[in-house]
């Protein structure tokens, strides 16, 4: 029985799109999750097929209103994006599904907050349409912005942005070429050293601080294998050089095409000197700033057409971001991955501590310990039969 995913969208690099499956909530709820009504909520949304093979171009877009009940204005757009979508509404709200539903019954009629927030959506629809050619320029963030009620008066708290306040940033002296920063990169975390195999033991850092699971991963010649320990359960991400999979002792959960993709990307780039082979086309784009230091962007494509946000640290050269949109009827749906606290283990530096957050959840990564080029079973990698 394939099951249902609920949205906290993919990663890599030591991403983990690794969604949030109904097995999953099970498992938070036995360890009273604080994030368990949010999880709960999202986890009727969004499903396709098993494995990676979720919708694709070319394949026959399934409407919302033939996989769901009761929608009103959501029933025209694609079914896969039903629960970022959800995740978008409750982050840019900041608050939960029961603010407009009944736990027990999605699809239920009843309260004030839902008529509302249809008639929100179709204003802001209206608006793309009306005044900016069907482009989606307005989404519930650009008013909302993470509150229940819009502040329509201006903040009187100056910002580095305010007139008078801050330079304006300077153009770097020299443009950066992509190519040298992904050389810079790759000498800065152990040019040409190879790792086989390893295996990492990790944390799962929950947003409260206290709640923890254990993580595993196993790696073999670009195969990744990452095992989530829910008390006593488990969830497993995999790749196994062809295929992505999501599965725990239930059966297989549902992925959509662009988590299955993060979940590769895990395998891709878990020791980031292969990020040169990952993607076909690198560009610099702009210099930001991160965490208070100058960071060099590049916008990364992979053979696939995949386009991603890279961006390296401007003096060290590691990698300290990574950034994918997935596009929604309703903006995009972001999925951002923070790498630091580079360690070397067989001569190659992983980042140690690794940040993912998207609408709505967040979670963070802490590795304790990393053997290489190490013994690991092929039998790790091999797909599942349910």
């Amino acid at each position: 029985m394939v099951r249902r995913v609920c949205h906290r969208v993919p990663f890599a690099f030591g991403i983990q799109f690794s969604n949030l499956t109904t097995g999953e909530v099970a498992m938070k709820r036995r360890i009273k999750f604080a994030v368990l009504v949010i999880a709960i909520a999202i986890a009727v949304f969004g499903m396709t097929t098993s494995y990676s093979h979720a919708q694709k171009k070319g394949d026959q877009v399934v409407l919302a209103k033939d996989r769901f009940k009761n929608l009103k204005v959501l029933g025209d757009m694609p079914a896969d994006q039903l629960g970022k979508v959800m995740n978008i509404f409750s982050a840019s709200l900041n608050v939960n599904c029961s603010f407009c539903h009944y736990i027990d019954d999605f699809s239920k009629d009843g309260k004030e907050e839902k008529d509302t927030a249809r008639k929100m959506i179709a204003m802001t629809f209206a608006i793309n349409k009306d005044h900016f050619g069907g482009e989606i320029e307005v989404s519930c963030n650009t008013c909302h912005n993470g509150r229940m009620h819009p502040q329509s008066r201006p903040s009187l708290v100056p910002t580095e942005h305010s007139a008078g306040h801050g330079p304006r940033p300077a153009p770097p002296k020299t443009v950066p070429v992509a190519a040298d920063v992904i050389a810079k990169f790759v000498a800065a975390v152990g040019g040409d050293k190879k790792i086989d195999s390893a295996v990492i033991t990790a944390t799962r850092v929950e947003p409260n601080g206290k709640t923890t699971e254990p993580e595993t991963i196993s790696y073999k010649g670009g195969k990744y294998n990452l095992k989530t320990v829910y008390g006593k359960e488990w969830v497993t991400d995999l790749w196994d050089g062809t295929a992505a999979a999501k599965f725990s002792a239930e059966g297989p959960h549902r992925l959509h095409s662009d988590e299955a993709e993060q979940i590769k990307r895990e395998g891709q780039l878990l020791f980031p000197s292969a990020i040169g082979s990952v993607y076909s086309k690198l560009e610099y784009r702009f210099t930001n700033e991160i965490d208070g230091r100058k960071a060099l962007v590049l916008s990364a494509t992979t053979a696939e057409g995949i386009r991603e946000s890279l961006s390296f640290d401007e003096e060290t050269g590691l990698l300290v971001r990574r950034v994918a949109v997935t596009p929604t009827v309703l903006g995009g749906f972001v999925y951002q991955v923070d790498y630091s606290d580079y360690k070397a283990f067989g001569g190659v530096k992983i980042p140690t501590v690794v940040k993912y957050a998207m609408p709505n959840m967040a979670w963070t990564r802490k590795v304790t310990d990393v053997k290489v080029n190490v013994p690991v079973a092929d039998d790790v990698f091999a797909m599942p039969k349910f």
